[in-house]
Parts: C-alpha cells; sequence; structure tokens
C-alpha cells in the first residue's frame, strides 16, 4: 500500500444510524456484498470495502490520485489535514474530485459515484511540520447514493483508552504504493497489529519521539511474524484503520505518516506507520455533521425565498410521461429550448449564436461563453418554442397524426449575468443567466420552463446516462431539411479523470474540472451522412420526481467539446447543479 507524501494512514471510525428517504434503516460498518480477498497486501474484491474513498487533485491539467478517505455519512468524508494541503496552503475545493466505489483506480466501473467539494475542514489545530491533529473532514457539494458497494463506516463507540486496541490487529486499505513502488491500480487490505507509544518510540526515537503525542497510535510489522512491507505507504493516507466487533466495522486510525527511507520520499516498510487516533476526535467531528440521515433539504436557507420565483409547480412538464425516452415524440417534448440570437454590429444581420434553457417566464440559463466570446455582434432576443428552425410554422407527425405548435416567441434580452470568474481556469465557470425584457407566455404549449435542481436531493442525483436535446451543426451544409430539426440524443456518462485523461491525450489545453460533467458522444452517423455536432448550451436533463410528479430537470450546458465529431474526445458540460447558490442569488422578482 502507499501514500501521497511520506506520511501514514489515518483512520476514522464512525458508528451513525442513517435514515434514507425510502425509510429503509440504514446502517454503518456493515458490507453488502459477500467477498472472501498494500504492499504485498491482498487485493480487496469489489464491495469489501465501501466505505473507501478515492481523492484526486487537479494538477495542470491532470487529476492525480493523492489520498484515501472514509465515508462518514452521505455529505461527509473523513481524511487526513495534509491530504487537503498544497504548498500555498489548503486546496481549492474545485481543484478536488472525491470518488466513492471505486476498487480501481485506472479502470472505469459504473459502480463508481463522483462527488465535489463543498467545504473542506482542516482541524484547526493542525500543524503542519509537526504532523499534529492531522485530521480533516470533506462535506460534499451532494448527496451520496448508498448501493452494494458504497456504504458508510461505524465512527469508534469503544472509549478512546489505547490500551484497549494495542495488541489487536486491524486493517488498512488503500491505492498506495505497492513493493514496486508503484501506485497501486486495485485497492489492497493489510492486516496489522497496534503497538504501545513505548514500543513505537522505542523502536525508533529519532523518527517518533519528538513527534508522536496521545492523539496518535502506532500500528505495523516489525517482527517478522507476517511480512514487513504488508503495511501503508505513500498514496495511502487520509484512509481508514479498521476493526471489527460482531460483524460491524469501525473506523480508529487515519494514515498520517511513516518514516521514509534513506534518501527517498517513499516509506521505509520497517517502520511502523503512525495514525490519527479517531476516538480522540469524535466531539468535533460531530460539530460538522448535520442533518443524520441524509434529509432532502433546499440549499442554502438564504436562498430559499429565491425558490418562489421559479415555477416548481409547473415546470418539467413531462408530455410523454409514459414513454421510454428514446420512443418520445421531440416535438412539444421539450419547451423550455432557446436559441440565442445574435444581432451584427454593422450589418444588424442576425443569427443563432448557441443555446440556453428557460427556467421561468423571465430567465433563462446559457452559458457566459455566448455572452463574450463574439466581439463583432450582440446578443438580442432569444426564440422560444422552435422546432424546425428554417420554418415559420412548425408541424410533425407524432403518432400518426399531423400536429402543429403555436409560432415562435421571439423575446428581447434585457440582461446577462456571466458568472464572475468565467474562464478561470480555461472554459471553466462557463455559465450566464438571462433575463428578458418582456415574461414569455408559458402557457402555450410549446413554451415551458425545465425545473432547476433547487432541493439537496435533486443535486445529489447522478446518472450513468444524460438527456440532451439540440439542432445540429453540420460539418459539411448541406440541403437536407432534416438538419434543421431538433434533436435528442442519450449521452454516457464519462467520470473526471477518465475525462481529463481523454483531454490530455489530445494535447488540449483545457481543465475539466468537478464542476463540469463529460459526457461521450453519441451522435456519429454513418460514413454517407453527415457528422452532427450540437450547439453550445446544449442542455442536458434528467427525468426526476418533483412535487410528486415526473418531471425533466435541467443537470448541464454543453460548453465545450471537439471540433469534429469522434469517440475519442467527450463533450464537457457546466454542471448546473454546482452553481444552484449562485442562480438563486442572482435571480429578481
Amino acid at each position: 500500500m502507499g501514500r501521497a507524501k511520506c506520511y501514514a494512514i489515518a483512520l476514522v471510525l464512525l458508528c451513525l444510524l442513517l435514515v434514507v428517504k425510502s425509510s429503509v434503516t440504514q446502517t454503518c460498518g456493515k458490507r453488502k456484498v459477500v467477498n472472501q480477498l498494500i504492499v504485498n497486501g491482498t487485493e480487496a474484491k469489489d464491495g469489501h470495502w465501501p466505505w473507501h474513498v478515492a481523492i484526486f487533485h487537479n494538477n495542470a491539467r491532470t487529476f492525480v490520485y493523492a489520498c484515501g478517505g472514509t465515508i462518514v455519512d452521505q455529505n461527509t468524508i473523513l481524511t487526513a489535514a495534509h491530504c487537503l494541503m498544497t504548498s500555498n496552503g489548503i486546496i481549492a475545493r474545485e481543484r478536488l474530485v472525491v470518488q466513492v466505489g471505486r476498487n480501481r483506480l485506472r479502470v472505469a466501473s459504473n459502480r463508481v459515484q463522483e462527488h465535489e467539494a463543498l467545504v473542506l475542514i482542516v482541524h484547526p489545530e493542525y500543524i503542519v511540520n509537526r504532523i499534529q491533529h492531522d485530521i480533516a473532514l470533506i462535506k460534499l457539494a451532494a448527496d451520496i447514493t448508498y448501493t452494494d458497494y458504497i456504504q458508510p463506516i461505524c465512527l469508534w463507540n469503544r472509549g478512546n483508552n489505547l490500551n484497549l486496541i494495542v495488541g489487536s490487529w486491524g486493517t488498512v486499505i488503500g491505492f498506495g504504493r505497492d513493493e514496486t513502488d508503484e501506485t497501486s491500480d486495485t485497492l489492497r487490505e493489510a492486516s496489522i497489529p497496534v503497538v504501545s507509544h513505548i514500543t513505537c518510540i522505542e523502536s525508533n526515537r529519532k523518527a517518533f519521539d519528538s513527534l508522536l503525542t496521545s492523539n496518535m497510535f502506532c500500528a505495523g510489522n516489525r517482527d517478522g511474524v507476517v511480512p514487513a512491507d504488508n503495511r501503508a505507504c505513500n498514496g495511502d493516507s487520509g484512509g481508514g484503520l479498521f476493526f471489527n466487533y460482531n460483524d460491524v466495522w469501525f473506523v480508529r486510525g487515519v494514515v498520517s505518516f511513516t518514516k521514509p527511507r534513506q534518501n527517498t520520499l517513499f516509506c521505509d516498510t520497517k517502520e511502523y506507520t503512525v495514525f490519527t487516533d479517531v476516538a480522540k476526535y469524535l466531539r468535533w467531528i460531530g460539530q460538522h455533521i448535520h442533518g443524520i440521515g441524509g434529509q432532502p433539504v433546499a440549499v442554502e436557507d438564504s436562498n430559499n425565498r429565491k425558490i418562489g420565483l421559479l415555477p416548481m409547480s409547473t415546470c418539467g412538464a413531462n408530455r410523454y410521461a409514459s414513454r421510454n425516452e428514446s420512443t418520445k415524440p421531440i416535438m412539444l417534448g421539450y419547451p423550455w429550448m432557446g436559441l440565442i440570437e445574435c444581432t451584427k454590429k454593422v450589418t444588424f444581420d442576425e443569427s443563432i449564436l448557441c443555446q440556453a434553457a428557460l427556467i421561468s417566464d423571465m430567465y433563462l440559463v446559457g452559458l457566459a461563453q455566448c455572452a463574450k466570446r463574439i466581439p463583432k455582434c450582440f446578443i438580442s432576443t432569444v426564440r422560444l418554442g422552435d422546432y424546425d428552425i428554417n420554418k415559420s410554422k412548425d408541424c410533425a407527425q407524432v403518432d400518426g397524426q399531423e400536429v402543429c405548435s403555436p409560432p415562435v416567441q421571439t423575446l428581447r434580452i434585457q440582461s446577462v449575468i456571466a458568472h464572475p470568474e468565467y474562464n478561470q481556469p480555461r472554459y471553466a465557470n462557463d455559465i450566464a443567466i438571462i433575463r428578458l425584457r418582456d415574461r414569455a407566455d408559458t402557457t402555450w404549449i410549446n413554451v415551458k420552463p425545465i425545473c432547476l435542481p433547487v432541493t439537496h436531493e435533486l443535486r445529489s442525483q447522478k446518472s450513468t446516462h444524460y438527456i440532451h436535446t439540440s439542432w445540429p451543426l453540420l460539418e459539411f451544409w448541406r440541403t437536407d431539411t432534416s438538419v434543421n430539426l431538433l434533436e435528442r440524443s442519450i449521452g454516457e456518462f464519462i467520470d473526471s479523470i477518465e475525462c481529463q485523461n481523454m483531454i490530455r491525450a489530445a494535447n488540449i489545453t483545457i481543465m475539466a474540472t468537478s464542476r463540469q460533467i463529460c459526457i461521450k458522444q453519441q451522435n456519429l452517423r454513418s460514413e454517407s451522412e453527415e457528422c452532427k455536432k450540437a450547439f453550445a448550451g446544449t442542455p442536458l436533463q434528467l427525468v426526476q420526481q418533483v412535487d410528486g410528479e415526473s418531471r425533466y430537470v435541467l443537470y448541464g450546458m454543453l460548453s465545450f467539446g471537439p471540433a469534429s465529431c469522434t469517440h475519442l474526445l467527450p463533450d464537457v458540460y457546466t454542471s448546473v447543479p454546482s452553481y444552484m447558490d449562485w442562480i438563486l442569488e442572482n435571480i429578481q422578482e
């Protein structure tokens, strides 16, 4: 096993009774998958350690595995404080990605859930140089969905006397460096005994005498009973040391540090590993665990009144709710689609610039790039309720009958509020709020708003596939009139780590972040047909339960993608749930 630094593995013990929305009792520390399987440690089988977390840092366009962690509840991760630090202090939360349910670092799996951080909480008395109080919590922006492969651990509840566990064998897990000093692709586990402070200090006074405190303990093998390398190493930091009592697992330690080998940064497998003693921090942890059970609540209380400006009782109309998505008629099926028109400053000609999504009769959500990237024109109007962009009257065959929609509403734009941190880094924070001068008439069947993920529950929804709807852009324009029609496709989700690897392999200088959603391109045609690309601002949607009804909810807006159609590169969408607080702060009466 290994660590990202010369620090050992931190353990987290948590015993919480969680009640999920389904009203089914959720218990901690219980394996749901029955399986039998760190340096020389054995490979852990899928589901064997469902509370383990992989933490990644985004460094210069590359997601790098940094540390382990442990699921405490649906939105809290326990880890080591040093796992959240850089040379400039605490890492920016936008540069950190948390993945749960991962058993392989380099192999994608639909069991994995990816989460962005909302708040990073480092213990207030953490001392970097002396490695004291090396413990931290990550509060997630969205709730974890528990599965057989993703479960919380129990916090230690058996007292904080170290003598109770001295001589006991715990299990440490992680993706840390293996016996070849390479980061392990597979999650590994190792059983190690806890030793007394005296034993630890006397084993190497120079390494431990000045650092070891009563809030730490040592564990490992130095007597040859089992392989000495069967322990934590670089990359295992932040992960837990776990103990089993009556088939329930508890976290007692968090990997903190080990002594490095001479003239290297790698751990010395002949030395003990030092753990932060979770039992000494239960009160501090408890101060940051709110809403046991992870019940869904609206985002930021101060914005609750703003939610009243959104049509939550009528949004996301699902006209064909009884049908499978791929068989639903497209016409009148997605009535929140908006086309942003750009007026040239010299000729005053108008052209379609990008797409946006109607969220109320006064507002749309779009992209910041659409307001900033065209210096020779200005966005002037929004077209709502369109289907065939080249016809003034839209009609189509629906279930064998011709159905026509009301005319398009073309409305003037009053203002555009682009996110203040747009393009920092490139294409990041690519989102804008568009306010209309006059209200859209949402009583028309072809003009309806989509729902926003305003509750914590909706923000927490993760899916392997998303719905996107767009008018296509052609690489080679032809006269075929079918290319002017609104189209729908189902896109497959790609996690941020795989997404960034694909972008980097193509030598593109764009950094995918945890506030974006990467989608595999699905719109390739045969060689005899045109390759169709979507407009910037194409909405990404899911059907969710809102106020007891099946409705469409907006989850993303297409921000950038490859210039050509290819499966080698993904389309990248701005994640709308990541910006819900900002959206609510900026909409007005």
